[in-house]
């Protein structure tokens, strides 16, 4: 191999790496009634607000630091399987920790889905802290954003960005 291909490489991956998945920039849509803003009072335990999205477990830390732990089966990133994603580094986009960080949720958390809306929808939730929004809801999908990156996944598909 020439010196040349191996830099080329290289910096392509950096490149992709850096820039991370092609992620559509559409804001979603939110009928009237919309998801359920929650209060992140109701889910501290210590600094850190922890809370479950169905088959995730997640957390958020007042650093903006957040990221789940996902039931095996869920999500995948170019057809391997992954257990959790996070959130923890600026310079760095959304990416799973392979468990070398340790667990990232906490299992029997409080939902983050208040359940059905009046109208017998159910919009899922939305909380916020420590500079992260994290929303659950339609089509097993969970969403997170922090430190100018996001994360989401479910039954659509994973995407990190």
């Amino acid at each position: 191999m020439n010196i040349r291909a191996l830099i080329g490489g290289s910096v392509a991956a950096v490149a992709i790496s850096m820039a991370g998945g092609a992620v559509a920039d559409a804001q979603p849509f939110v009928a009237a009634n919309g998801p359920t803003v929650q209060n992140p009072a109701d889910y501290l335990v210590g600094d850190t607000v922890y809370f479950n999205a169905g088959y995730a477990n997640c957390s958020m830390h007042p650093n903006g630091d957040v990221g789940c732990d996902i039931s095996p089966g869920i999500a995948t990133l170019f057809g391997i399987p992954i257990n959790n994603v996070a959130i923890d580094l600026p310079f760095l986009p959304a990416h799973p920790t392979f468990g070398l960080t340790g667990p990232l949720g906490r299992a029997g958390s409080r939902s983050i889905d208040s359940g059905p809306a009046s109208d017998g929808y159910d919009y899922g939730g939305v909380i916020n802290y420590g500079g992260a929004t994290c929303s659950a809801g339609g089509r097993g999908a969970v969403q997170c954003s922090s430190k100018g990156h996001t994360f989401n996944f479910g039954w659509s598909g994973t995407n990190l960005s």
